[in-house]
């Protein structure tokens, strides 16, 4: 029994997260999708750390059953040291256009004690909307502190949850 092959709809759940430590002024400021977010810390990543586009990068293929973005670009590798995200994501939207596919719904939600995360939503979905070729009002941006329950609510990181309604586009 299997599936129904190239359904009209598909739906993808990916996440992403990085420690976060105070900059010593040579690392790397942190950016969430595409925007810099803070100077004042730094995020610990073998690419660029922009958890944002990781976590709808992996949404994506994981929507149309590729491997997730560790297995396409693997933290082993010095070829991906500090490698955009941006690239990241590009990857993973010809990965769905490749099967016949187009984003048509993003949701997203960032949770991170600091920094704070809220004055910054407006550039993202811009940016997330530019890159996807999404209209801004198909994309919701969310962040919580996490009230200290976790690592991420402790300001020690920065976790990311993102989900991606895909339409078929053939």
């Amino acid at each position: 029994m299997g599936g129904m092959k190239n359904p009209e709809f598909l739906i993808g759940l990916g996440s992403d997260d990085h420690r976060i430590v105070a900059n010593d002024g040579k690392s790397k400021p942190v950016v969430l999708a595409g925007v810099v977010i803070s100077e004042e810390y730094s995020p610990v990543a073998h690419s660029d750390g922009d958890v944002v586009y990781h976590a709808v990068a992996n949404a994506l293929l994981l929507a149309v059953g590729e491997r997730d973005i560790g297995y396409h670009f693997p933290d082993t590798d010095p070829d991906y040291k500090g490698m955009p995200g941006i690239e990241i994501l590009r990857h993973s939207l010809k990965a769905v256009e490749k099967r016949g596919y187009a984003p048509s719904n993003l949701t997203v939600m960032i949770t991170a004690l600091k920094p704070k995360i809220a004055p910054h939503i407006g550039s993202m979905k811009r940016n997330l909307s530019e890159s996807t070729g999404m209209d801004e009002s198909s994309i919701g941006i969310g962040a919580t502190t996490g009230e200290g329950l976790s690592a991420y609510g402790k300001g020690e990181g920065i976790n990311v949850v993102a989900a991606v309604s895909l339409r078929r586009s053939g």
